[in-house]
């Protein structure tokens, strides 16, 4: 790993928490030579834009905070030290998270996360980028994303909702294995039938407002997904189904996609791909009684 992809991927993890602006100016470092402080601001000058050198050092502190640099003397030996190390380090794994697209986990899925990152697709200029894709066997927190999902629709990103066919074997598969080991407070209420249809219901309402447009694709499949996954425009989310949790109640992947290590990402972009051949596309319809429909569809 380049010098400058290891800065790249630390300025990326999310225990930084490190701004655009902020991520400029350690990009500005060397790694062969530690700069004085009024080097580096010619340096980012000439490689960004002009600055005042009191915003300039305010950068630099809001840095040194965010990688604890602390104590007494110049900090910004300690910082080039600090970083020349980390690197060292990564350089010694065989792979480093980030190459592999992986950014943060999380405990439990982070839904204000996900929502804003749905939000910022209707700003983006690509159109391979405008897209929302979300498998589940059903997805217990699909109205959070209503009025999301309905601006997307609006606003030309194309939406895929992929969820199990409530009357398959995989579901029953499924629903018997949470009623049997999922914690007390879960496990008497699972019902995947009653849970798809109100998914249903609520993407009949999103069609209903966004006026019926096409850009909602919606299927079921009958077989048996491993993992969980929310996608929106190059950032994804993956959670394994375990036997005791629902996949919004355990730790989740956060993935970049388009990396220079596409192992993991690819391999889960074509795995939905493949769910989404096999599966039977399903309109839930706001002028017909789909629920009739539903019960019959992978019967002929």
């Amino acid at each position: 790993m380049s010098w400058k992809n290891f800065l790249e991927a630390l300025c990326n993890c999310r225990e930084y928490e490190l701004t655009p602006l902020e991520t400029e100016v350690l990009m500005c470092l060397q790694e062969t030579k530690c700069p004085t402080k009024k080097d580096l601001l010619e340096i980012y000058i000439t490689s960004y834009s002009i600055i005042e050198e009191e915003a300039f050092t305010q950068r630099l502190k809001n840095i040194y905070k965010k990688f604890q640099i602390t104590g007494k003397g110049y900090k910004l030996p300690q910082l080039h030290k600090y970083l020349t190390e980390k690197y060292i380090q990564y350089q010694n794994k065989d792979i480093f998270f980030s190459q592999i697209g992986l950014t943060y986990i999380y405990p439990i899925f982070p839904s204000d996360t996900f929502g804003k990152e749905i939000d910022k697709l209707i700003h983006v200029d690509n159109p391979e980028q405008k897209r929302v894709d979300i498998l589940q066997t059903f997805a217990p927190n699909l109205d959070d994303y209503f009025e999301h999902l309905t601006r997307c629709i609006q606003n030309d990103v194309q939406v895929r909702i992929l969820l199990a066919w409530p009357y398959s074997e995989a579901a029953k598969l499924r629903e018997n294995v949470l009623r049997r080991y999922a914690n007390t407070s879960i496990s008497d209420e699972i019902n995947i039938c009653d849970y798809v249809i109100a998914n249903l219901e609520t993407l009949e309402k999103i069609i209903r407002v966004a006026g019926g447009s096409k850009l909602l694709d919606v299927k079921l499949y009958d077989t048996l997904p491993s993992l969980a996954i929310y996608r929106a425009g190059d950032y994804m989310l993956a959670a394994p189904f375990l036997h005791g949790s629902l996949a919004i109640n355990t730790f989740q992947l956060e993935l970049k996609l388009n990396t220079s290590n596409e192992l993991i990402t690819h391999t889960l972009r074509d795995d939905f791909e493949l769910m989404w051949q096999v599966a039977r596309r399903f309109y839930p319809d706001p002028n017909i009684n789909w629920r009739n429909d539903l019960k019959i569809l992978f019967t002929n």
